[in-house]
Formats: C-alpha cells, structure tokens, sequence
C-alpha cells in the first residue's frame, strides 16, 4: 500500500464499477424480497448519479493528462531548439578556433619573426566569416550578461586578427615582394643586415610591424577564444544539464 499512487482516473472508474456492483446486489435483495421494493428506485437514481460523474471526472481527467502531454512535448521541442541554439554558438567558436590553428600553422613553418617578415608568403584562404550570433544566444542566456558581453568583445578580437592577416597579405603583395624583386632579393639567401640596408625604410619597418601584429593577434585570440568557449559550455550544461553539448578535441 504504501507504493500506491493516487490516480483520479483509476479510482473513478473503481468508484463506477462499485456502483454498478452495488446496484446489481441490491436488485437481488430486491427480488429475494429482502429490501423494500421501491429502494430499487433510490439504488438505481443514486447508480446512475455516481456512474455519470465518475465518466465525466474520468473524460476531465483523460482531457486534462492529453493537454499536459501536448505542453510537455512543446516544451521539450523549445527546449531541443534552446539547446541546438547553443550548440551552434559553440560549433561556431570550435571553428574560429580552427581558423586561428591554421594561421598559426603558417606561423609555425618559419623560425623566427625575420623569415615572418620577408619569408612567408601571402596566403588568404581562411573562413573569415564564421561568427556567434550574440543576439540569438542572448535570448536564452537571459541571466548571464557577463558571459554575452565577453563573447561579443571575443567576436571582435576575432575580425581584427583576421583583418591584420589581411593587412600583412597585401603588405607583403603590394610593397615588399615589388621592392625585394625590384632589388633581387627573392629566391636568394638575404640577411636582416641586408634587408635593412636595401629596402627603403618604411618597407622594412613595415614588414615587421604587420607580422608582429599579426602575432599577437593570433595569440590572443586563440587565448580569449578557448576561455569563452568553456565558459559557454559551462553556462549551457548549468542550464540544461540533461543534453549534450559539444567539447573541443
């Protein structure tokens, strides 16, 4: 008894059935003439009553449990939406991150920031135009300011580094390789003593500073974005601790 769980529906159809049963007996008593004749009347009027309201208590209740089961599974379609929402934010910062890794790789297949400056060639082929959509993001994370702001800033940092590959790209394009060309310094062993002395001074100074730029870019952001990234999916898995979310490899 004590696993029993109340049930409105169950006990009114029990309730239903009792009646019935004690509307059957009593038409026995009645015909073995061990009651009054005319208690049959009160039996069946009183039967009747119970089974009309426990079949309309029931019918309430089978509506009632329908109409729940239609806003549990609205609310579990909201939900999975919320979620995918989410989801997306983090896959787009796994892919910004991605974006970072591979300019890093170009980085990394130069020594030092003197091969960077009249070594490395232009490259632009990077998914520039991955980003988190603050605002979508924004209508779930209602309570969490902070953590919006923070990403939004991150966005930006974002666009900049990939502006400063821009900027070192068309440097090297524009003005370092004409006037290495132009002085027979490419496809030749050249020293920084040399470079210096041959390129004018705005080109020189030029070449490092774009590539010092860029690599402070590359830096932070790859810092700034990891950190945001397990900041959300913290957030995301306090929120909705029943689904999965994406983590970085």
């Amino acid at each position: 008894m004590n696993n029993y769980r109340y049930d409105p529906l169950v006990t009114g159809l029990i309730v239903g059935i009792g009646a019935l049963i004690l509307w059957y007996f009593s038409c026995l008593a009645i015909e073995q003439k061990l009651i009054p004749s005319n208690f049959d009347h009160i039996t069946r009027f009183f039967t009747i009553l119970v089974a009309t309201l426990c079949g309309a208590f029931a019918a309430f209740r089978f509506n009632a449990k329908l109409e729940e089961r239609k806003v549990s599974r609205e609310n579990e379609v909201l939900e999975n939406e919320k979620v995918a929402v989410l989801n997306k934010a983090l896959l787009n910062i796994a892919l910004q991150l991605n974006v970072i890794g591979n300019i890093k790789r170009l980085l990394d297949r130069y020594d030092n920031i003197h091969e960077h400056a009249f070594k490395m060639p232009a490259e632009k082929n990077f998914n520039e135009k991955v980003f988190v959509d603050v605002n979508e993001i924004a209508l779930i994370l209602t309570g969490e300011p902070m953590l919006l702001m923070e990403i939004s800033v991150e966005q930006d940092g974002f666009i900049q580094t990939i502006e400063s590959l821009k900027v070192r790209h068309e440097n090297y394009i524009n003005e370092i390789q004409p006037n290495m060309s132009k002085l027979g310094l490419l496809d030749r062993k050249s020293n920084t003593a040399e470079y210096e002395e041959l390129l004018p001074y705005h080109v020189f100074k030029g070449a490092y500073d774009s590539v010092r730029f860029l690599i402070h870019n590359v830096q932070e952001s790859e810092k700034g974005l990891e950190d945001k990234f397990n900041k959300l999916r913290l957030s995301c898995k306090k929120h909705f601790p029943e689904h999965d979310f994406m983590e970085l490899e």
